[in-house]
């Protein structure tokens, strides 16, 4: 999978219009469309990015991998978590260090 492909993914996990994340980065929104579509990329922008998405690995998002799409175009990193997944995640973990406790 490519950059932009990528890119696409990790814009749409949190917005539903590009216009939205152009405004969020203060960038003028063809800026952005350019980027999105293959123009290469800043490191001004790849620092909004990293900024904007902490929960992206930066290690998947710049490689170009063929062998990062695997079965059906699913990507074999799942570099975006959303809210809810965070949120059950830490629960589990914190059950979990919950049930390593000693027992008073």
């Amino acid at each position: 999978m490519e950059f932009e492909e990528k890119l696409k993914q990790l814009i749409k996990s949190k917005y539903s219009k590009l216009g939205d994340l152009a405004k969020k980065l203060d960038m003028n929104y063809s800026q952005l469309s350019q980027y999105v579509n293959g123009k290469k990329v800043s490191i001004d922008f790849l620092h909004k990015i990293i900024q904007e998405f902490p929960e992206a690995d930066l290690n998947w998002l710049l490689r170009d991998d063929p062998e990062d799409v695997v079965n059906e175009g699913e990507p074999r990193y799942k570099p975006v978590l959303n809210n809810t997944q965070i949120i059950s995640k830490i629960e589990v973990l914190l059950d979990d260090l919950k049930n390593q406790m000693p027992q008073k």
